[in-house]
């Protein structure tokens, strides 16, 4: 109602910035009731001591669990402080976010959901100030672990208390959050009628907004926002569900939104009317629904349009049809715009007109459009006060000629004297056959150096001053030099073939090295004997190529060949009775080498030692049953316990 609007605008003077600087994106989002639980009592555990022995005095025992107490209070009534302040509060915000919030999700359901959590928050407060109050009277350790338990109970039962209404105040978050940004103080276009009449396709016409438009009614379901330009200034552009012609008790929460926009915003309305009747609705009942809502457009600029003029021209309607659409124009004193979304004709005109009656409007309101906002009431003083400046002999009206300096009118005459670079490729050919070198557009001292070779210039120096003027005789020289030098070792070669005795001396130098290196391995300390069934291919070996084998073999591996036969008998050889020195020696050898070195004795204890070491072997056994140890060498931890998070469970 209007007294409604007065007394939010005068609200609205008093913040002016409350209203345009709410948005709903920017509520947090509220946490189940079990996850409050688990956040608080956590960050209680990291944030505050955790470990109290019995041994302190009782004074610093009770300021231990006083602290925690105050703590966890303090940490609840943060949490739910947030949301109560996040969430809008109907009687501070716009009358028309409050109604739209009222319809969307039921005003006194919402208030008391805030309510519920405003009144949890202050029991909380006072759970924690009771206890508080108790613990300082706790005359032990035990007495104050359980009121600190007790108080941290209540405050979680009181939380779990909250599980259905946290989840109803997400539900309304999430909803809020996906509503468009609509300021209600704005220059407003406010598009409205019958469902299907081409209402989202003007709003897609002349904004940027992508709304879905399909053949069957109620395509729109909720408030839709889209901008364009008039006058170098940003317009809103709303579009709103269809409405029906019935009571207002009988209209459903699509409906609703488009009353509430109807009833709050200072906006043109521009009422769309199908004349073509394809939507579904005779023109009487646009009219009629016409009339239903006219108190609605009280106070507001308002525009009738007559839209799908394509598929029945206003011309082509019956005569009593024509005669209403006339009538209603006179009795609503309103303007009645034709258009067509689908040929494009009249968009223009449509948006013009609309834009032109809200400006005409919010000039005659003054500062009650803006809502107390400085920054709408610049724009609205700039748009009132713009002045255009035109000048005053404008282009056509007067001849104005080119002023050319007269120096450069000489200069042209110069340069005529002498044919032009164009005139002279023509007349060579034409581009393609004859083109001028780079060098004819040097400026230079002396015009005899155009055509001089540039110097090639490298590590910043002139390539021309190390070039060898004698170089080609020098290299005429190296060649005949080179041409020497092949000869002569073509000579050699021919030496080489005619004496064969070099040849001959050179094969023996090589042999008799080798022979010197055997000699010399074999004289040395570290020497390798091979085994006695190689010692024949190795005689082989030697005899092949030395005449004097037979003695080397004889100096060198008379006692290795000794003692190698005498470990390993041939099995050819004859067994001899008696004799088992061999055998003997043989067995001996293996059972030092087999026998198994000994692991000591035991001590010898008298009564006195034995008593000791059976009690040393008690303590033993003792202490690693009770440590759980597998033996003396057990290093293994079977269980690893964090010691911040578990030591408070042990000694409080």
């Amino acid at each position: 109602t209007q007294s409604t609007w007065d007394l939010q605008f005068q609200y609205l003077a008093e913040n002016p910035m409350s209203a345009l600087s709410y948005n709903f994106k920017s509520i947090r989002g509220v946490l189940p009731a079990d996850d409050i639980v688990n956040v608080v009592l956590s960050k209680t555990q990291r944030k505050t001591p955790t470990v109290v022995h019995a041994k302190y005095e009782v004074s610093r025992i009770r300021a231990f669990y006083m602290r925690k107490v105050k703590f966890t209070a303090e940490s609840i009534h943060e949490k739910l402080t947030t949301i109560i302040e996040d969430f809008p509060k109907l009687d501070d915000i716009h009358p028309f976010f409050a109604d739209l919030i009222n319809i969307l999700y039921d005003r006194d359901h919402y208030k008391l959901a805030l309510g519920h959590v405003h009144s949890a928050r202050n029991i909380i407060d006072n759970i924690g100030k009771d206890y508080v109050r108790l613990l300082k009277y706790g005359d032990s350790l035990y007495r104050c672990k359980m009121l600190k338990r007790a108080a941290l109970g209540r405050m979680v039962t009181m939380l779990r208390k909250l599980k259905s209404t946290l989840a109803y105040l997400e539900e309304v978050r999430k909803h809020l959050a996906r509503l468009p940004s609509i300021d209600p103080f704005t220059r407003t276009l406010l598009v409205c009628g019958y469902p299907n009449v081409g209402k989202s396709s003007f709003v897609n016409n002349i904004t940027n907004a992508q709304l879905e438009v399909q053949n069957y009614p109620f395509t729109t379901q909720s408030l839709f926002v889209g901008h364009t330009d008039y006058n170098y200034v940003r317009w809103q552009v709303i579009d709103t569900p269809g409405i029906l012609d019935r009571p207002l008790e009988e209209r459903n929460t699509i409906e609703m939104q488009s009353i509430t926009a109807l009833a709050h915003l200072k906006a043109c309305v521009m009422y769309f009317l199908d004349i073509s009747e394809s939507s579904g609705y005779t023109i009487q009942q646009q009219i009629s629904l016409f009339n239903n809502i006219k108190p609605l457009f009280s106070n507001k600029p308002l525009s009738v349009v007559l839209t799908k003029i394509d598929l029945r021209p206003f011309e082509d309607l019956p005569q009593e049809d024509q005669q209403a659409i006339q009538q209603l124009q006179q009795d609503a004193n309103v303007k009645v715009v034709s258009m067509s979304n689908k040929t494009g004709e009249g968009i223009g005109t449509v948006k013009s007109s609309a834009c032109d009656l809200l400006l005409e409007f919010r000039q005659a309101q003054g500062d009650a459009v803006t809502g107390g906002s400085k920054i709408l009431r610049n724009e609205e003083n700039f748009l009132k006060g713009i002045y255009i400046a035109q000048p005053k002999n404008r282009r056509g009206e007067n001849e104005r000629n080119p002023t050319i300096p007269s120096d450069i009118i000489q200069g042209q005459k110069k340069k005529l004297d002498k044919p032009l670079l164009k005139e002279t490729e023509d007349q060579y050919g034409g581009a393609g056959v004859f083109y001028f070198p780079v060098q004819e557009h040097f400026i230079l001292e002396n015009p005899d150096w155009k055509y001089d070779i540039v110097p090639e210039i490298m590590d910043g120096k002139n390539i021309n001053d190390f070039i060898d003027k004698d170089i080609l005789a020098k290299l005429e020289k190296l060649e005949r030099e080179e041409e020497l030098l092949l000869g002569q070792q073509i000579n050699d070669e021919i030496d080489e073939e005619i004496a064969p005795e070099l040849l001959r001396a050179a094969k023996e130098i090589h042999s008799k090295r080798a022979l010197l290196k055997i000699e010399h391995k074999l004289k040395s300390k570290k020497r390798v004997f091979p085994r006695s069934e190689n010692i024949e291919k190795l005689e082989e070996k030697l005899k092949e190529k030395l005449d004097n084998a037979d003695e080397i073999i004889k100096k060198r591996f008379k006692t290795k060949i000794r003692s190698l036969s005498a470990r390993r008998p041939d099995e050819n050889d004859m067994d001899i009775e008696g004799d088992d020195s061999n055998q003997l020696r043989i067995g001996k050898k293996k059972r030092s080498m087999s026998r198994i070195r000994s692991k000591g004795t035991k001590p010898v204890y008298d009564e006195a030692g034995k008593k000791m070491e059976s009690r040393r072997k008690k303590v033993t056994h003792g202490l690693l049953k009770n440590s759980g140890k597998a033996g003396e060498a057990d290093r293994h931890i079977a269980i690893k316990m964090p010691r911040h998070l578990y030591l408070s469970l042990i000694h409080i």
